[in-house]
């Protein structure tokens, strides 16, 4: 019998956490559902650990090794294996609540959804707080709006299998990638409002090495901008995805790029970054998205190529503040 749920669990060196990350997902409530571990290459002990969960629980899991070939790759593999009607992602650092499945799950067959999405929690050492992932109107709100994390969302198996959409090996923010391809496609979607993952922040994660390998998401836009052409998709969502180009290499990529350690490479980097944006998206000053208000359109919206600099300029002390604070 088909099971509701696979879980993909990509795992490489994460012995330090991933006890907990399996403990939270074996004790899920839903009755028919099954973990997709994939050790993608570790050189820890996180092959014992996923071998003593696998003999405890052998109905519940299924087990994988794979050479290293980096975090997208091995969610390509675990992809390639799913057999149930949904499925969805856990990082091995992350605890998710033991609900989490059977919810999303009974909220995708109450609407026939291809894809569920749900709130989570950044967890820090000393705190925690929430944020939403949801509700949405459309499919150019869930493009401008969601946040680009595989983990809080079921998706339809058949639905992703339909597409042929893959995530892009060797690179990171493979995730963001994967969902705004997924994004025009989406049929019926449904929000719960409840938080299940606790999402960890630790300095060591990859999401926290600010270096040049922040470059990738140069890339992961580039074969955005791709797909979209190549679809026939751009001039239905021009606008959503040059306010994406403008929040991504205006803010988030643009804060990591900062954090660039080598002033040459870093200096090389913001300016492809903002050249990307400017010769694809000449006029996103004009951006309606930009009027909605908010703090961080308003910053947006004073960047030029003389303010742009500065601003560098400005985050990259505070970056070095923080990091001499800390040490």
């Amino acid at each position: 019998m088909r099971p509701k749920i696979n879980v993909i669990v990509p795992i490489y060196n994460a012995e330090k956490h991933l006890r907990q990350t399996l403990e939270s997902l074996v004790h899920q409530t839903i009755d028919s559902f099954e973990l997709i571990l994939v050790n993608d290459g570790s050189n820890d002990s996180s092959q014992t650990i996923i071998d003593e969960y696998k003999a405890k629980y052998p109905s519940l899991i299924r087990s994988y090794i794979k050479e290293n070939g980096g975090i997208a790759d091995a969610r390509n593999f675990g992809l390639s294996k799913v057999e149930s009607e949904y499925f969805g992602f856990v990082d091995s650092d992350d605890i998710v609540e033991t609900n989490m499945f059977e919810s999303l799950y009974k909220q995708a067959k109450l609407d026939d959804s291809d894809v569920v999405f749900s709130n989570f929690y950044w967890t820090y050492p000393d705190k925690e707080t929430e944020s939403k992932d949801g509700p949405y109107t459309n499919n150019k709100d869930i493009l401008t709006r969601m946040f680009a994390t595989l983990w809080n969302k079921i998706y339809r198996t058949d639905f992703i299998r339909s597409l042929d959409i893959h995530f892009p090996t060797g690179y990171r923010y493979e995730d963001a990638s994967f969902l705004y391809k997924i994004s025009p496609y989406i049929s019926k979607w449904s929000y719960v409002d409840q938080a299940f993952v606790h999402y960890r922040q630790t300095t060591g994660s990859i999401t926290h090495n600010h270096n040049d390998r922040v470059k990738d998401m140069i890339f992961v836009f580039k074969d955005l901008l791709d797909f979209y052409q190549g679809k026939n998709l751009f001039d239905a969502y021009k606008i959503e995805l040059e306010y994406l180009f403008i929040r991504f290499f205006l803010g988030n990529s643009f804060l990591r790029t900062c954090q660039i350690k080598d002033p040459k490479d870093r200096k090389k980097t913001l300016d492809l970054s903002y050249r990307i944006l400017n010769d694809n998206f000449p006029n996103w000053k004009g951006n309606t998205y930009l009027n909605q208000g908010g703090l961080k359109n308003k910053y947006y919206k004073t960047v030029n190529k003389m303010t742009y600099p500065i601003y560098a300029f400005i985050f990259t002390l505070i970056y070095r503040f923080k990091k001499d604070k800390l040490a």
